[in-house]
């Protein structure tokens, strides 16, 4: 259809690769470590299709509308932090470990982040049915993480049904072991301790979805354009400030060498 294969196309233009170059609270709870080296060191992704594009849109369309609910309910709830009228953001390990928290509620004495999320019918229901922790641990981590940067204790999840525009909360404990938990992954990932893809083969659930999948299984895919720069090699640490030292010239890393070389995920444990 010509009209939709229109819009399509105009969809993919708007397209830019997300370059965070840090580990943020979303993916902090993947599993893979490789995936998160990819992410602190700014390596492209595969493009979404079009639709997944405009779901995303859509998600964060739906954020400015549950906090207009929220504020028109008498909640008072800041999307924006006062000091720097940006989004709330919680930094550690050198600002290459970030969170960003969808707003912030004053509950009397009490004050709790606040994490939203849309979600079609299914993922809902289970939500809904099993509590984010099992539903969704992905933003279980997101959530705890949040907590322990900004040092609050407590946390709310909102859900927004796309199917049926009906909403669904669950208030969130700060969890400190598995808070230490993901401080220690990251810790190990920032330090370079860690390389390690979550499988051996191209073929399993994770990889085959993955958005990074072109620099660990290169073979049979399109290579992604990956810009020669100190963090995106392999000998690159990263330092405080988000700044990054170089192993073989020890000394801090500006510019690009001959010597520049693709990081290369290590082999998937299982021991």
């Amino acid at each position: 259809m010509e009209l939709i294969d229109a819009i399509d196309v105009s969809t993919a233009k708007t397209y830019k690769s997300e370059r965070r170059c840090y580990i943020g609270a979303s993916n902090v709870g993947n599993p893979c470590h490789a995936f998160l080296q990819y992410s602190l060191r700014g390596y492209p992704q595969n493009p979404p299709p079009p639709a997944v594009m405009r779901i995303f849109s859509l998600g964060h369309q739906l954020e400015e509308v549950v906090v207009h609910d929220m504020k028109m309910a008498g909640i008072n709830v800041s999307e924006v932090d006062p000091k720097t009228n940006q989004q709330w953001t919680y930094t550690a390990l050198g600002g290459h470990l970030r969170g960003h928290a969808d707003g912030i509620i004053y509950n009397g004495d009490r004050t709790l982040v606040l994490e939203i999320k849309s979600m079609n019918d299914k993922k809902w229901r289970m939500f809904k049915n099993q509590g984010i922790s099992t539903s969704h641990p992905i933003y279980y981590d997101q959530m705890q993480l949040l907590m322990g940067l900004s040092g609050l204790k407590f946390a709310w999840m909102v859900a927004y049904n796309k199917n049926t525009s009906v909403y669904h909360a669950q208030n969130v404990p700060f969890n400190e072991p598995r808070f230490k938990d993901l401080m220690r992954k990251s810790l190990s990932v920032v330090r370079g301790l860690s390389t390690t893809r979550i499988s051996d083969t191209p073929d399993c659930f994770e990889c085959r979805y993955c958005n990074y999948k072109p620099h660990c299984w290169p073979s049979g895919e399109q290579p992604l354009p990956l810009a020669v720069e100190c963090r995106t090699c392999r000998h690159a640490k990263p330092t405080a400030k988000r700044r990054w030292f170089c192993t073989l010239h020890k000394s801090r890393a500006t510019d690009p060498c001959s010597q520049w070389s693709k990081l290369q995920p290590e082999e998937a444990s299982h021991g």
